[in-house]
């Protein structure tokens, strides 16, 4: 039987656009956005205006820029097994859940029996049963259902039929990609505070204010 449980490198550039649980992303943006907060008051008017826009700004940028990759190249961390499993694809449909939309086939692997495998990137030809069915497939999926994509495919790759060489992946490691996002959202909401209170920060320190905002 040829699947094995494995590390996976993961490399590569996804293409769906609801990557992560809107939940889990909300909550470590507000990590993010907490943590920023409490930095960013306790410097004070005075200190805060010894930073110039360019700083702000560049903290918005990098943390927007870091944000975005992290959500777009993640997926919700897990302990579970990855297995890796080399086999035929078929029946690929696009399912619904809430705002997010995902993709389900059954795959059967080289000697094992079928699985049915939901995953969050998209293989190219789903839509085609006359495309899709039959290539060879090499997955990495985690072997746990009870996440809300069961069985999740993080890592694809197309073996034979058209669109060979195909690859995309998703990084699902515990300390991971994932946590650019409340890296991120904190630089993004640091240099956004920034911005918004600049023009107070440098009113009160010309006025000789208090260093305590």
């Amino acid at each position: 039987m040829a699947i094995e449980a494995r590390a996976v490198r993961y490399y590569g550039k996804c293409k769906s656009c609801d990557q992560m649980d809107r939940n889990l992303y909300r909550l470590w943006c507000l990590l993010g956005i907490a943590v920023a907060l409490a930095v960013f008051f306790p410097l004070g008017a005075k200190r805060r205006a010894c930073l110039s826009p360019f700083v702000w700004w560049l903290c918005l940028t990098l943390g927007v820029v870091v944000c975005m990759y992290a959500l777009f190249h993640s997926t919700a961390p897990s302990f579970a097994t990855q297995i890796t499993a080399t086999g035929k694809a078929y029946d690929c449909v696009e399912r619904n859940s809430g705002r997010d939309g995902y993709f389900g086939f059954r795959f059967i692997p080289d000697g094992g029996e079928p699985v049915r495998i939901e995953t969050e990137i998209i293989p190219p030809g789903w839509a085609n049963p006359a495309v899709f069915d039959g290539r060879t497939f090499r997955v990495v999926y985690l072997k746990d259902t009870q996440r809300t994509l069961k069985n999740e495919a993080i890592d694809i790759e197309i073996l034979s039929g058209r669109d060979t060489g195909f690859h995309d992946s998703l990084d699902a490691r515990p300390a991971g990609i994932w946590l650019g996002i409340p890296i991120g959202a904190a630089f993004g909401a640091f240099g956004f505070f920034g911005l918004r209170y600049r023009k107070d920060d440098t009113t009160s320190a010309r006025d000789g204010g208090p260093i305590e905002s």
